[in-house]
């Protein structure tokens, strides 16, 4: 069982596995690695890429809603900087979910 230290953090993560499954769009479709960006002018996007099979995988990119900017900034960006040793968020979709 996956547990969040608060509300935020459990928004943030259902979002993210909203916004993934609603690109999955046939069965067989895996998450290959996603990111938080952040952009230019402060706002951030969600970066993922999705496979069927052996095909190559795609990218896709969407912006995550104003609320969870601040979540970035404080709990991955801070706690993960940039750089070669950097460690990925890791998103957990739920398979049990009809596609």
């Amino acid at each position: 069982m996956l547990g969040y230290l608060n509300d935020l953090q459990e928004r943030f993560f259902t979002w993210c596995d909203n916004a993934v499954q609603d690109h999955i769009d046939r069965e067989g479709t895996i998450l290959k690695k996603w990111r938080p960006s952040k952009n230019p002018d402060g706002s951030y996007d969600l970066v993922f890429e999705l496979a069927a099979h052996d095909e190559s995988a795609s990218k896709f990119t969407m912006p995550v809603p104003e609320e969870f900017h601040e979540l970035l900034e404080s709990e991955y960006f801070i706690n993960h900087p940039p750089g070669p040793r950097r460690r990925d968020l890791v998103l957990i979709i739920n398979k049990n979910k009809k596609i």
